[in-house]
């Protein structure tokens, strides 16, 4: 196999793989054979088949890795991104046209929007995230980020405030710490700017949240 390549693999066949370099990692995607058969004309017949790296077979790998990096995305979201990767494993693997064709339109958009999504959520509380971090990370452009992010329904300063928002009210709820240490925990750098914003959000003050 040569680097950044794919294989399609039976987990109950043996299988044995090689190449000449001393240092290799590998990322696995457990997929349902039985649903990708109903998606994929003769995929059986593409087992233990190197594959070419690029398009969604890839961006399936490279979603797969995000994961990795921000598991308890998972946990909040388990089931869309199941279905989302089976849908660029399809495409890529060759799905049939009219299956392809759906997948395309609300996989691979999905997709991105899903990584963006979780990429937000492990980094809300850095104080100096911005949208433009946020693209780098993604490995898209700034502009596509915000378009994926204003017609999911929310800007990326909206999403941005309402995570630290939310944490900071779940940690005063909890009554852990000072008002300022929460502020800047969930990544407000001027307190009165959230002392504002809570009250804008929740209808009361950090003070009063307390506990509630």
């Amino acid at each position: 196999m040569r680097p950044g390549s794919m294989v399609l693999l039976k987990l109950d066949e043996p299988f044995f793989a090689a190449d000449g370099a001393s240092h290799k990692r590998f990322t696995n995607v457990h997929l349902p054979v039985d649903t990708l058969r109903a998606m994929v004309a003769d995929v059986d017949g593409l087992v233990g088949c190197e594959l070419e790296p690029g398009g969604a077979l890839s961006l399936a790998m490279d979603y797969s890795d995000l994961l990795l990096r921000h598991p308890t995305a998972a946990d909040e979201a388990g089931m869309a991104i199941a279905g989302h990767l089976l849908d660029l494993a399809a495409i890529g693997l060759g799905a049939r046209r009219d299956i392809a064709a759906s997948a395309r339109r609300g996989g691979l958009r999905a997709v991105r929007l899903k990584a963006v999504l979780s990429i937000l959520e492990a980094r809300f509380h850095e104080p100096d995230f911005s949208a433009q971090k946020l693209a780098a990370t993604a490995g898209l452009s700034e502009r596509y980020v915000n378009e994926l992010l204003f017609e999911a329904g929310a800007s990326f300063t909206t999403r941005l405030t309402e995570l630290r928002l939310r944490k900071a009210a779940d940690l005063l709820a909890h009554g852990k710490g000072r008002i300022s240490d929460i502020a800047f925990a969930c990544g407000f750098n001027d307190l009165s700017y959230f002392n504002r914003c809570f009250r804008r959000r929740f209808g009361l003050t950090p003070t009063a949240a307390r506990g509630k």
